[in-house]
């Protein structure tokens, strides 16, 4: 089945909910952290993506202090998780790396883990920051990234206090080299009124690149399509497609088109 084919049969469906979709931030490996807790939920997280017109998964791992699955764990899940997709022949494309929460030495984690890093062309890594991270050191957090190669892709930033505080960080971020990408779901209040409004501002300033779930459960999928909707409201389709598919495929380095297009860093 061509990946695009049931797509066209929703004429009177609105232009934005149309556009295929890549979620470059979904914790739908079953059991490796705090997302799917099972092979089930997986499945049903896969489908719920589906009906929010996601055709393509990164699946993602955290790695903080508190949560950090190795490599073969994960490397078992995202086996598992494509059988669930093959199994249940649904339509679509995989990856998988990880979210990595930012410390001093993580410039030489990411030159030893394979799976740290998202995409094929293996320089762009999923960066959040812990509570105690301010203006000066994101920035610095940033720049030591670049300037080791690794083009840092700040996730939910309209979460980290800082960023909330002064929503221009988000833009100097970006000049140093990072691309922003906050949660769609973020736009439905999802994470609290604060957060909803410096989602807004950063996507109204022009420092946004991408929008991703970050779904921990089926629920979340429903969510990011509204909030989809709502950023094509307020700011345009044209911009919900960059966001949603145009910039995740430079990340990607590639355009998924059907099923067998996965990426899966753990190939020899």
């Amino acid at each position: 089945m061509a990946l695009f084919d049931f797509w066209h049969k929703k004429k009177e469906t609105k232009e934005e909910e149309l556009f295929p979709k890549i979620d470059l931030h979904a914790h739908i490996l079953p059991d490796v952290d705090d997302g799917s807790r099972s092979e089930d939920m997986t499945l049903e997280m896969m489908e719920a993506a589906l009906k929010a017109y996601v055709v393509h998964i990164n699946a993602t791992a955290h790695h903080r202090n508190s949560l950090s699955p190795g490599e073969e764990t994960i490397s078992e899940a995202f086996d598992k998780t494509k059988k669930l997709r093959n199994d249940n022949l649904l339509p679509l494309s995989l990856s998988c790396s990880m979210e990595t929460e930012f410390y001093p030495e993580a410039e030489e984690f990411f030159k030893k883990c394979r799976v740290s890093l998202t995409g094929k062309a293996g320089k762009y890594a999923l960066i959040e920051f812990t509570a105690d991270v301010n203006r000066q050191s994101a920035i610095a957090a940033v720049f030591q990234l670049s300037l080791a190669g690794i083009r840092p892709v700040i996730v939910h930033p309209e979460r980290f206090y800082f960023v909330q505080r002064h929503p221009e960080v988000a833009g100097e971020m970006q000049s140093r080299g990072a691309l922003i990408m906050p949660n769609a779901t973020s736009f439905m209040g999802h994470y609290g009124v604060d957060a909803l409004e410096t989602a807004e501002k950063i996507v109204q300033d022009g420092f946004a690149d991408a929008l991703s779930s970050d779904a921990h459960r089926p629920d979340y999928y429903e969510q990011y399509l509204l909030g989809c909707k709502q950023v094509a409201k307020k700011y345009g389709s044209h911009l919900l497609y960059e966001l949603t598919w145009k910039t995740p495929c430079r990340i990607l380095g590639y355009e998924p088109g059907s099923e067998r297009d996965d990426f899966d860093p753990f190939e020899k």
